[in-house]
């Protein structure tokens, strides 16, 4: 293949690379993401990107659920905005709380390891939950951030965490849940 081929080549590899991109953060979460985002929960600024925990209403066997997804987009104004992370959405019933464990791994284009964002995240279903804590393995627990969106609650914490516990407001622990 001569110079003149291998040009038109990165040209057309350039050119499928930016289609991935969008303009902004807003329509790379609305035309990236490929499930129906019902409501954005959270948007956490990294210094690698963007963080997005949103719910979609899925199916569950037969049934319609309300399930929570989480997203990484990576990028800025000036070079534009792209989900790069793996796209799947969660859902489980339990009473208390529902936990999710999940790592965002981004590599360059030579396969080698450019962002790892581990992060825990759920839904507190008891009105009872009124705080939940997270620990890594070390069994350490500190508090998860608490997030309100309508008359829903959801936590998140970002870090390498392996379980969560929900507490009542006496201190108790109501829930815990992890490996």
């Amino acid at each position: 293949m001569g110079k003149v081929g291998r040009a038109i080549m990165l040209a057309m590899c350039m050119l499928l690379l930016a289609a991935c991109r969008y303009e902004t953060l807003d329509q790379a979460i609305e035309e990236g993401i490929p499930f129906n985002i019902q409501q954005i929960v959270h948007m956490e600024k990294l210094k690698e990107g963007t963080l997005v925990l949103y719910t979609t209403k899925q199916k569950d066997g037969a049934e319609r659920v309300d399930a929570l997804g989480a997203a990484f987009i990576e990028g800025n104004s000036k070079d534009g905005w792209e989900n790069v992370g793996h796209n799947h959405w969660i859902y489980e019933k339990n009473d208390f709380m529902m936990q999710y464990k999940d790592v965002f791994h981004v590599y360059s284009p030579d396969g080698k390891l450019e962002v790892k964002v581990p992060f825990l995240f759920g839904k507190i279903n008891s009105p009872k939950i009124t705080k939940v804590e997270v620990a890594k393995s070390d069994k350490k627990f500190s508090v998860a951030k608490v997030i309100k969106k309508g008359k829903e609650r959801y936590y998140y914490a970002i870090g390498d965490y392996q379980f969560a516990r929900g507490l009542a407001k006496d201190g108790k622990e109501l829930n815990r849940q992890g490996k």
